[in-house]
């Protein structure tokens, strides 16, 4: 089956914003090429940059969920694929789809890549029996720990024989297709097959162990352009390799989709899933409870199934607010193949039951039953807030900053015709070194202002991380010397570690909000004084160059906080952790100790990773800004002067491109 397979029309229902998103972006491509040669090379050389930056724009939306939820189901119904990604993978496969829908950025030749893991994270699974093995050494379970390094070490032997010579050669690398098919997904994503009888290269799931990412670039007529669904791993798996791998796709995502099942939208198992995403702003995620045809009356268990859910939202700390999408990816299938009468009876019942009382305010005339079970399967909706999501978050954070760039390049373009345009006589060339020297005095100036302030908010970052640990340690220790004070070591204990997370996500918000807000005030100082060089070099009237700061980056949710720890585990752990220090007081210290060993990886996460990165974001988009502004400071100073007949004529025909780009850019600004 080749990716560039469509079913019916109904599929890309919901995804209109992004069209218009993306008709947006492509004004603003068309107008900064416009005006790419009415400038020196300089101005032609940033039009590019701004080109290049629209061009790569691609939101990405991870689905997460846990095994067996019906999320890679559902991602086959978004696309309109009912079996395009195997839903039947076996729990250990660690492998991230990628999906890049209508692709600008595809590798030429390429519709498939697929990448392996390194020999280096082999070995750190092997040595330490992954994120499983660490949690059961650090708490003291030697035995738990070898019994997890001997399934990795089993699990390695089996792919090492499988593969033979290529094992060792395979790892590091990539391969890469012209063509997307169901067989090749199974080779590289669905685990299993090789049990089964002899095996050639093209057998199911025959490189499933070491494939790390899958990227496929999928052709599909009526659906937007530039955006990437992502597939991620189950996170209840056996050696938390999948947990990793999701914590790093939801960061770097602007939109997440948690999917869980409607029988367990509550259970244990799911709250864990959602402590992942805990840290996530409420405007950029969403839940779908998926299932809901397994259910036996779906019109009046989904409300009280959404209020008992929003509730349990709430005491999580996660937001009340969070949109949740009721529905059904075997509706949508259905919906898809046009096979509503192929439905199992349950299921073909409920969808009837669930559509007459829900009827179609928009239809006049009754709809048929593909229309029905296609507008309850929730994907429509679901689409409607991805697109308005993206709008809302990403697309307006790009629209912006390409907007502004166009805006400071026309500014530049312009203060060139103001120079050259209204005067009478030639004007005394500009001392280029002097200009130079003047542009680089205000980025080296503003460069170590910004660089102080990031280096004093990751400090105060540190510290507040260190008090958060400390007095999370103080309460527990103190609340098991009262639980060993009443009833000594004869009962079991356990504390939550919920308060913990909430004072760290807490702690790294107010310092995204310290770097967000100096950053602005910083690059506002920046743009005032490369508007008076205009002044001060030019003898451009003040007032008439206004240049527009770029903005902050965007700060990643602090995902880390969410991942498992010692203090997660289930209570067989705890009773085992706690009858072997009965005999090794004291107790209450070691525990401290515990809980030190646990956190201190989440901290330096936080405070030496994701903080000075970034910072270093900031810092960056600080120096293109400064690039920029030299770029168009020097096009100037290299010009010409004198209102002659040729100049004149010059300035008459940039007039009316000019200034539909400024009407473009005031318009999209307000």
């Amino acid at each position: 089956m080749q990716s560039s397979v469509s079913k019916p029309s109904i599929a890309p229902t919901g995804l209109d914003g992004l069209n218009a998103l993306w008709a947006s972006f492509d004004e603003l491509r068309e107008a900064v090429t416009n005006i790419a040669d009415l400038g020196g090379p300089e101005i032609s050389e940033e039009a590019k940059r701004i080109v290049s930056k629209i061009d790569s724009f691609e939101p990405t939306v991870t689905m997460i969920g846990q095994i067996k939820a019906g999320k890679t189901a559902l991602v086959n119904a978004m696309i309109g694929q009912t079996d395009l990604l195997p839903s039947d993978v076996n729990p250990w496969t660690s492998v991230v789809t990628s999906l890049h829908l209508n692709s600008r950025n595809r590798p030429e030749g390429t519709q498939a890549l697929f990448r392996f893991f390194d020999e280096e994270e082999w070995d750190r699974l092997v040595s330490t029996g992954g994120r499983l093995g660490e949690l059961a050494q650090r708490a003291g379970f030697d035995a738990e720990q070898d019994a997890v390094r001997d399934q990795v070490l089993a699990m390695r032997e089996k792919s090492r024989v499988r593969l033979g010579k290529k094992f060792e050669l395979l790892l590091g690398t990539s391969h890469t297709y012209d063509m997307v098919t169901r067989d090749l997904i199974d080779r590289y994503v669905c685990y299993g097959g090789w049990d089964e009888g002899e095996e050639d290269e093209t057998s199911r799931g025959r490189y499933a162990d070491i494939t790390k990412l899958a990227n496929l670039y999928l052709d599909l007529p009526g659906y937007p352009s530039g955006l990437c669904l992502r597939d991620t791993p189950g996170v209840n798996d056996t050696f938390m390799m999948r947990e990793q791998i999701t914590l790093n796709s939801i960061r770097d995502s602007r939109l997440c989709v948690v999917v869980l099942s409607a029988h367990q939208a509550l259970s244990t198992m799911d709250m864990a899933l959602l402590r992942l995403v805990a840290a996530v702003d409420s405007r950029e995620l969403v839940i779908f409870v998926n299932r809901i045809d397994e259910l036996d009356d779906p019109a009046s268990q989904i409300a009280e199934i959404a209020a008992n859910f929003k509730e349990t939202l709430r005491k999580h700390d996660i937001g009340a607010d969070v949109p949740i999408v009721f529905g059904s990816a075997l509706w949508a299938q259905a919906a898809l193949d046009d096979s509503i009468d192929q439905l199992p009876a349950p299921s073909r019942l409920a969808l009837q039951n669930y559509a007459a009382v829900t009827p179609n305010p928009d239809l006049a005339s009754r709809e048929t039953q593909q229309e029905s079970a296609w507008r309850l399967c929730g994907v429509p909706n679901l689409h409607k807030l991805i697109a308005a999501c993206i709008v809302a978050g990403p697309g307006k954070a790009m629209q912006r900053e390409a907007r502004d760039a166009l805006s400071n390049l026309v500014t530049s373009i312009e203060a060139s015709d103001i120079r050259f345009g209204l005067n009478d006589v030639s004007l005394p060339p500009v001392d280029q070194k002097t200009l130079a020297a003047r542009i680089d005095e205000i980025g080296e100036d503003m460069a170590a202002t910004l660089a102080n302030a990031n280096n004093f908010a990751v400090d105060s970052l540190r510290e507040r991380l260190k008090k958060s640990q400390s007095m999370f340690c103080e309460r527990a220790v103190d609340a098991l010397q009262s639980h060993l004070d009443a009833y000594g070591t004869t009962k079991a204990w356990q504390y939550n570690p919920a308060g913990l997370r909430m004072m760290l996500r807490t702690a790294y918000k107010n310092f995204c909000g310290d770097i967000e807000r100096e950053a602005e005030e910083i690059y506002g100082r920046a743009a005032r004084r490369f508007e008076t060089l205009y002044t001060e070099m030019f003898g451009i009237e003040p007032g008439r160059v206004v240049l527009r700061p770029p903005a902050p980056a965007h700060a990643p949710p602090p995902t880390g906080v969410g991942k498992t720890i010692a203090l997660d585990l289930s209570i067989s752990w705890w009773r085992k952790w706690w009858q072997g220090v009965r005999r090794q007081e004291p107790t209450a210290e070691r525990y401290a100790t515990l809980i030190g060993k646990e956190t201190d990886s989440i901290l330096e996460e936080l405070s030496d990773e994701m903080g000075p990165e970034l910072c270093r974001e900031n810092e960056a988009i600080l120096a293109t800004f400064v690039d920029a502004q030299r770029a168009n400071l020097m096009s100037l100073a290299k010009g010409t002067g004198g209102n002659d007949a040729m100049q004149t004529d010059r300035l008459a025909g940039k007039t009316e491109t000019l200034r539909a780009t400024r009407d473009l850019v005031d318009a999209m600004a307000a």
